[in-house]
This record gives structure tokens, C-alpha cells and sequence, in this order.
């Protein structure tokens, strides 16, 4: 029981943290919070281990030994514990299941935050708390079966529910925000969602003053947590990628067409065919057929001028 009390109370110092007003105890709320998860993570292996040695699945190095009956036993070699990947490592091979993407989401605004903080922590730290607390509440519940309002206790308790419901309040502004503008285009309408500071990687965006997005001009967005402004040129190819990367894979997986490519006249990654257009600059390229072989140009064939790839090297190759 030493590591889930561990655990508690780590998390429990990270909510007292993140509950003070001293700007210094920012980043030790987010350490503790995330220290806690892992514990709890490593309380469940303990929990699986043997009860002869039920340290044993907690521990970095797992080796074979047969005692002296020659009867095959494992033990744990060293004093370091299993890191984030062997955790995820195990949990896979008994059929643990975590939402990583959100553990990974966490892990890097928790990076990022340490660096980029300012004096008042709840706005800094609500989006990390809201996120642990679906880990934390998750898992306590479905793996450990511990509830979690009696582990923590009520007061802890209260703060990931008040952290959460004003972390979704702030999330339901940046949505409505961002659904106020007019985006021109449908991919980037829906592309937009995935857009997150490049300061902080907060996901609490809004958008300020324009309301009407062209192409090429300046569209300047506002971070909630860093107070970073900063334009939406910054990060469209990181949302397009993002919206488009499952159709993307599911056409290299299938020998299809891309969703997107690079822009021949800007050159970011923000050429949509369904737009028939470039999100970032606007570019748009008229349907052109090779003037000798009259094969579909492609985007950088028609780009160039009117002729194939095939055509255009036959004729420089006669020129020299």
C-alpha cells in the first residue's frame, strides 16, 4: 500500500499546489499531479506481481533464476523502476488500457508549461489537471477499483471537479471563438480544431479582432494559457496534417490520390485538391493537359508551364 499512498499524496500536495497563489508553486503542482499518475500506474503492476514478491512487475530488470529445487522463479535485478514506455509495455500484455494520446498530451504541455508559466497558476495548469483528472478517475475506478472521491478525499476531489468543469467552460469559448470565424474553406474549418499554441501547446485558442479568414492576409489567434499571439500561418500546416493524416495514410496504404500536397507557390503543405486551392496563400491551379501528350498535368507540372514531366525532359535533353 506504500506506493498508492504515494500516489495520493502527490497528488493531493499538486492540487494544494495548484490552489496557491505563490506563482513559484506552478510548476511543483504539475510535477506532483504527474509524479501521482505514475504511481498509480505502478501501484496496478504491483497489484498484478506475485504475492511472494509483489515488487517484482514494478522493477526496471526482470530476470529468470531457478531456486533450489530447480524450479524456474523470476527476480527483479537493480533498484530502478520501470520507466513510462515499460509501463505502457506491460499494461499492453495484460490488456491494460490507457488513453496514451491523452498521457502523451499531458506530458508535453506539463514540458512545455515549465517553460513558459506566468504568475497565475490556475490558468497555466487548469488544462494539465482537467486531462490527469480523466486518467486518474478512469483508472482508480476501472483498474484499481478504488473510488476515487474516498481515496483522495473530498477537498482534493472537489478541485479536479471545479478544474475540469472550468477547464470545459474555457474549451467551450475557444470553440466558439474559432467557429466564428469565416473560414473560406471547409477543410480548414474543420482542420482548425486541431490547432494548439506554438508556445505552450495549449489547446484554449481564440481568435482576435478578424473574424473573416482570407488567404495570404494576417489572421492573428490568442492563446488562453501563455497569452501568446500568434497568426494562423504559424500552424496550418500542423492542422491540415493533422485533419488530413488519416485519409493521407489510407491513400499511400491503398496506392490513392493525397488529400494534400506541397504548394507550388508558397510551398507549406497546404495545397488541398478537394478546395482545388492553398489553404496558407490561395493559390489555385486551372485544370491543364500536356500540350503534346495531352496527359493530365499534375500540380507542379501545371505549376511550370504545359507540358509533362516526360515532355518537358525530352525537350531540355534535346536543347543540350
Amino acid at each position: 500500500m506504500k506506493i498508492l499512498k504515494n500516489a495520493v499524496e502527490a497528488i493531493q500536495i499538486g492540487l494544494e499546489d495548484f490552489t496557491s497563489e505563490d506563482p513559484r508553486r506552478a510548476q511543483s503542482a504539475l510535477r506532483n499531479i504527474f509524479a501521482g499518475t505514475l504511481l498509480l500506474f505502478k501501484e496496478k503492476l504491483r497489484r498484478l506481481s506475485p504475492p511472494a514478491n509483489d515488487n517484482i512487475l514494478i522493477q526496471q530488470t526482470i530476470v529468470p533464476s531457478l531456486d533450489e529445487h530447480g524450479q524456474l522463479f523470476f527476480q527483479g535485478r537493480g533498484h530502478k523502476t520501470v520507466d513510462v514506455q515499460q509501463i505502457r509495455e506491460r499494461f499492453k500484455n495484460f490488456g491494460i488500457i490507457i488513453n496514451w494520446n491523452a498521457f502523451d498530451e499531458i506530458s508535453n504541455l506539463r514540458n512545455n508549461i515549465e517553460h513558459y508559466y506566468t504568475e497565475k497558476p490556475p490558468y497555466i495548469v487548469n488544462e494539465v489537471v482537467s486531462k490527469s483528472f480523466k486518467i486518474i478517475r478512469d483508472f482508480c475506478v476501472t483498474y484499481l477499483n478504488e473510488e476515487p472521491s474516498e481515496l483522495f478525499g473530498p477537498e482534493a476531489w472537489n478541485i479536479f471537479l471545479e478544474t475540469d468543469e472550468i477547464y470545459e467552460s474555457e474549451k467551450d469559448e475557444s470553440i466558439k471563438s474559432l467557429l466564428g470565424v469565416d473560414w473560406k474553406f471547409q477543410t480548414l474549418r474543420e482542420a482548425v480544431s486541431n490547432i494548439r499554441c506554438p508556445s505552450c501547446q495549449s489547446d484554449l485558442i481564440h481568435a482576435i479582432i478578424h473574424k473573416k479568414y482570407d488567404p495570404g492576409e494576417t489572421l492573428t489567434l490568442f492563446c488562453k494559457k501563455c497569452f501568446n499571439e500568434f497568426d494562423i500561418e504559424d500552424v496550418i500546416e500542423e492542422c491540415i496534417n493533422e485533419e488530413l493524416a488519416a485519409e493521407a495514410h489510407i491513400a499511400w496504404m491503398d496506392g490513392g490520390d493525397d488529400p494534400y500536397a506541397d504548394c507550388p507557390e508558397c510551398g507549406k503543405s497546404t495545397y488541398i485538391f478537394a478546395e482545388m486551392a492553398c489553404l496558407n496563400c490561395g493559390y489555385q491551379q486551372a485544370d491543364k493537359r500536356c500540350g503534346i501528350c495531352h496527359n493530365q498535368l499534375d500540380l507542379e507540372e501545371a505549376y511550370e508551364g504545359d507540358l509533362c514531366s516526360y515532355h518537358r525532359h525530352s525537350m531540355e535533353k534535346a536543347d543540350d
